[in-house]
């Protein structure tokens, strides 16, 4: 869809027309993104791995990993997530897309509907199972916080006895969550907060199923927005389930479900942001510490009494910082969410002299009353403090970017002390085609004019880099030298090029209030809700940044050059890119030189990568 010249996604390009986004000739946008896990491939698993499971099968994703349980399912190309589902059952849901775990298109993928990811039950013996009393169900949610699928595309479930046949027995299509809110799940007003997935209950009953090689399996069909649109090639139409639960004894009215379940993370003692240099950490700790939300859902049809408490772990030395600080029991009513309001009544975290440290955060409900699950009844999160700050939790829904090549986007940090700024962590998603992969552009802080960017105060040029496996790694760029930060400072990007780079957008932490874009000399504020995942490094930039892309000594000579160009300072082989302006890759070449006799005179970009390093540099070719 366009929008005076801006390409966005299908479902962003009506958001921003609902909205009321101010029409321009150059515009920021938000695109979506691929899965956030490399390591669980749509493949399925061998022979040896798969075994037949008795019934019940239970799956509600509530477990601390990125792919489906292998004891349960045959493959992995959905991904376990915290940040998809809206109000989903439990804390977990799996999320189908139109694209593999690599962030890679599926060889089928294109504009008309095809199908995509696919989750399918290890064998499960339902030989002595009742067939009049044998029912699957489970929960589903259209687009959640992701890309809406449109009404061609659908969510399937299929069944099999094992003879190699698969047969639909439901199959939902495609439409936004607003309108799957309304329509099917008809949420009453009056009780904004509840469960926001639609329960399905299937009976299996035809003789043919009831072998020991009974099998389900779930999969989408998605498609591209078409070849019309840049952002055909990324990432859409989302799927979320939840509660996978195949069993007898049921009957069409099982619906309740004995079980109090955790909803979302656990806190930790950060409020405003999601990490802060652990060097700032006792100054900002006396704001951070504040109240804090703990979410809890009571599915079953009775009040339940649970007592909810929260435990802290010292990952880097294995201990326990102290016995769990307990809320206090309660009765939770029947079929509703409830938001726990806690704060904690001292610093809980000692600051030491590391130069950063990981804590676990544990959320857990205690009841006395065999549930049916108990999985749901923890929930983690990961406590980084290092040398930087961030609004975002690390994952991205979104991709952010704005189709200008002087266009200029920045981010607004109030620090709790005077540091050093020594660069930006940036994480950028990646995109097809490849060549709008590797944008150069500049980083750039700016001083605090009244809430806005202000006088720029530190800028260089860099080039964002190739990818390999995995998403949501933060790539380090360093200033050339360290400016000084009294209170605030902004911190972005400006484009060399008007192909967006597409910089990570988080859509569950909220901060929109600092991020403002410029196109034509005038800084407007952004027009999205969420997180841009762009974060300020402060002190020392080389340290303990997950994934950061160091720059080393690396250099180039002779620098004009005419024919050969040198890498210096740098042991054994090189991987040399040579970039045009634009981005566009050119030349790419291993050794200690390039020739770049074939390249017309002007600047250009080379980056060298050596020693589990990478440099990235100008040159002029003569």
């Amino acid at each position: 869809m366009v929008n005076q010249s801006i390409w966005m996604t299908k479902f962003f390009a009506i958001a921003a027309l609902v909205l009321g986004i101010a029409t321009a000739q150059a515009q920021e946008s938000l695109t979506n993104v691929p899965k956030t896990s490399a390591n669980h491939r749509n493949t399925r698993l061998t022979e040896a791995e798969s075994a037949t499971l008795k019934l019940p099968f239970i799956d509600d994703f509530s477990y601390n990993q990125a792919s489906p349980d292998q004891q349960l399912w045959t493959d992995r190309g959905v991904w376990v997530n915290n940040t998809f589902g809206i109000n989903p059952y439990s804390v977990g849901v799996a999320t189908f897309d139109a694209i593999d775990s690599d962030g890679s298109h599926y060889p089928q993928a294109s504009s008309q509907p095809y199908m995509a990811d696919c989750l399918t039950s290890q064998p499960i013996d339902l030989s002595e199972a009742d067939s009049t009393t044998t029912y699957l169900s489970f929960y589903y949610q259209p687009q959640g916080n992701g890309n809406a699928p449109e009404a061609a595309d659908s969510l399937v479930l299929q069944i099999t006895s094992g003879d190699g046949v698969w047969n639909t027995i439901w199959a939902a299509s495609g439409t936004d969550f607003d309108t799957f809110r309304d329509n099917v799940l008809k949420t009453s007003p009056d009780r904004p907060d509840t469960l926001e997935m639609a329960l399905v209950m299937l009976p299996i009953s035809k003789a043919d199923y009831f072998t020991n090689k009974f099998q389900f399996r779930f999969y989408n069909y998605a498609s591209l927005a078409g070849s019309f649109n840049p952002s055909a090639t990324i990432n859409c139409d989302h799927w979320n389930i939840d509660f996978v639960y195949l069993n007898d004894g049921r009957s069409a009215y099982d619906t309740v479900f004995y079980d109090i379940a955790l909803i979302e993370p656990a806190p930790t003692v950060l409020k405003n942001f999601t990490a802060v240099p652990w060097s700032h950490y006792e100054t900002a700790i006396k704001t951070e510490n504040t109240r804090l939300n703990i979410h809890l859902r009571n599915h079953w049809e009775r009040t339940v009494k649970a007592e909810v408490r929260i435990r802290i772990k010292d990952i880097d030395r294995d201990i326990y910082l102290n016995d769990s600080i307990t809320m206090g029991t309660a009765n939770y009513d029947a079929q509703y969410n409830t938001k726990l309001v806690f704060g904690y009544d001292d610093n809980p975290i000692a600051h030491d002299d590391r130069s950063n440290v990981t804590y676990l955060f544990e959320c857990e409900l205690y009841t006395d009353k065999d549930e049916l699950i108990k999985g749901n009844n923890i929930s983690r999160t990961y406590q980084h403090f290092g040398n930087y700050y961030a609004y975002d939790d690390g994952t991205a829904e979104n991709a952010y970017g704005v189709d200008a090549s002087s266009a200029q986007v920045a981010c607004l940090y109030n620090i709790y002390q005077p540091d050093a700024l020594r660069g930006l962590s940036i994480c950028f998603l990646p995109a097809n085609p490849v060549e709008s992969a590797a944008n150069t552009f500049s980083i750039c802080a700016w001083e605090n004019s009244n809430g806005k960017p202000g006088k720029i105060i530190a800028n260089k040029d860099v080039i964002r880099p190739d990818f390999g496996n995995g998403q949501n790694q933060f790539m380090t760029f360093e200033f050339d030298e360290p400016i000084s930060v009294d209170k605030s400072v902004f911190v972005g990007w400006q484009q060399t090029s008007s192909l967006r780079l597409n910089v990570g957008w988080d859509v569950n932490r909220f901060s929109q209030s600092k991020i403002f874009y410029n196109v034509n000399g005038e800084w407007l504020p952004t027009s999205f809700s969420g997180s841009l995942m762009v974060r300020p490094i402060f002190g020392s930039a080389s340290t303990n940044i997950t994934d950061a892309e160091q720059v080393s000594k690396i250099s180039v000579y002779p620098n004009p050059a005419n024919d050969i160009l040198n890498i210096a300072n740098a042991d054994g082989n090189c991987r040399i890119t040579i970039y045009a302006p634009t981005g566009q890759a050119l030349i790419r070449e291993s050794g200690s030189q390039i020739n770049v006799s074939s390249l017309q005179s002007g600047i250009y970009i080379v980056k060298i990568e050596a020693n589990g390093q990478s440099s990235t540099q100008k040159f002029v070719k003569q």
